[in-house]
């Protein structure tokens, strides 16, 4: 039976669905993004890339202690046992949010930082539970085998985000953190529409449970994914204090600009790991190889042709999109695109580490590359600004592209313990 023939008997539909859901929730993302872009000045939307980037720090943390071992180990599980672990990964999703939220607030009020930086910052506090359970929820959806309902789920989102942040900007309001309540706060509604579609409420009062219960995971996830995101974003806040606000706009302008590459692996990713999760056993080593390649070649040639296209854009288009970021981004966008390539080829080889129980493996690869990241990325902010840390972040990229093919071969070589047999759901949506 050929790859593609296995891919379509894994569910090659739910596969499209999750793409087509992380295009809907990136749109949503991009969205704010350029109407920011287009409604402050440089350094204001410098600013923003701040405050997006420590929620894009606060999901990668949420997911690895909550959601992500319920899409590694749960499955196939029954509607009971999916019940329970829902409820229980949400209520700590709640509860951890609330309180990372009340701790933004007091930094942004008591910080020593300028009026635009302090009210961003209690603005993100007050929307960040609703950012990160609505992330929770999609995420079950996922782990759920029902990516249709996780568009539903995303659309609300964006109808909402839309309508809000249209009336901020027909208004002519400049602000930054009236966007981002706008932004989180749309999520917050959009976040009861999950509620409504899972039918299960959040038990924070099982959040000690859950932590406990899923220590033996999370112990490899938490560290992995707080280093993975935060690596990126440590890049952002590294060039921001370097080269100032506005080097940090043009960086977050470049990757805003290359996001169906991001979509497209994050896509397959939400995807590949609970579907090959479940079939592991049943499949062979050479299929595991051929699914990573074509799974990161796919990625690869996405992003490469995508990014060149905006390197052939005249001036005024870049203007349009971006306003006045658009002459920074317009430097980085090569070694962003080249850098992009590179993570690239780390998808598939990472799909196949984590359906197969591979974090203890995983964990030590992100862990040189956040080295590698911090450490470049600083160097090149410090002799080139922001060209310079998109470069480095780029040469960190391919430094340890090659060994995600060289660890995903060992480990398959390694037996991995079987889960307990469960039954497998009937995919919904």
């Amino acid at each position: 039976m050929s790859v593609l023939a296995k891919l379509r008997g894994a569910g090659m539909t739910r596969g499209v669905w999750n793409i087509v859901d992380q295009l809907i929730s990136s749109a949503n993302n991009f969205l704010v993004q350029i109407v920011v872009a287009k409604s402050v000045s440089d350094g204001d939307f410098g600013t923003f890339a701040i405050v997006f980037s420590i929620f894009a720090v606060a999901i990668g943390f949420f997911r690895a202690l909550s959601t992500s071992p319920v899409a590694m180990r749960f499955a196939g599980a029954d509607d009971r046992e999916f019940g329970r672990v829902t409820g229980s990964s949400t209520g700590l999703v709640l509860a951890g949010s609330v309180a990372v939220g009340a701790g933004l607030v007091a930094t942004g009020l008591l910080g020593p930082f300028g009026r635009v930086t302090s009210d961003s910052l209690v603005a993100l506090g007050v929307v960040l539970p609703g950012l990160l359970m609505q992330d929770a929820w999609r995420q079950v959806l996922f782990a759920r085998l029902r990516p249709a309902a996780a568009c539903v789920l995303d659309g609300a989102w964006g109808v909402l985000q839309l309508a809000a942040v249209l009336v901020l900007f027909l208004g002519g309001v400049h602000q930054v953190h009236a966007y981002v309540l706008a932004w989180g706060g749309a999520a917050l509604v959009a976040s009861f529409v999950g509620l409504a579609q899972m039918r299960t409420r959040p038990r924070p009062v099982r959040a000690i449970g859950w932590l406990r219960e899923q220590s033996s995971m999370t112990r490899y996830l938490v560290p992995e994914y707080v280093l993975m995101q935060s690596g990126a974003q440590l890049a952002v806040f590294v060039v921001a204090g370097v080269a100032g606000t506005v080097a940090a706009g043009a960086l977050r302008g470049a990757n805003m600009l290359t996001v169906p590459a991001t979509i497209l692996s994050t896509g397959l990713m939400s995807f590949a790991v609970p579907e090959l999760a479940r079939r592991r056993a049943r499949t062979s080593q050479g299929t595991w190889k051929w699914a990573a390649l074509a799974i990161s070649g796919l990625v690869v040639v996405t992003g490469v042709v995508w990014g060149s296209l905006f390197l052939l854009l005249p001036d005024s288009v870049g203007q349009a999109l971006l306003g006045d970021s658009w002459a920074g981004t317009r430097e980085v966008l090569v070694a962003i695109i080249v850098g992009q390539a590179g993570s690239a080829l780390s998808v598939g080889p990472a799909a196949v580490l984590y359906a197969n129980e591979g974090a203890k493996v995983t964990i030590r690869l992100h862990t040189v590359y956040a080295v590698l990241l911090i450490t470049l990325s600083t160097v090149g902010a410090l002799l080139w600004g922001a060209v310079g840390t998109a470069w480095g972040m780029a040469g960190a990229f391919w430094l340890t592209a090659p060994w995600w093919f060289v660890a995903m071969r060992r480990h398959l070589r390694t037996p991995v313990d079987q889960p307990p047999p469960s039954v497998e759901p009937t995919p919904v949506g």
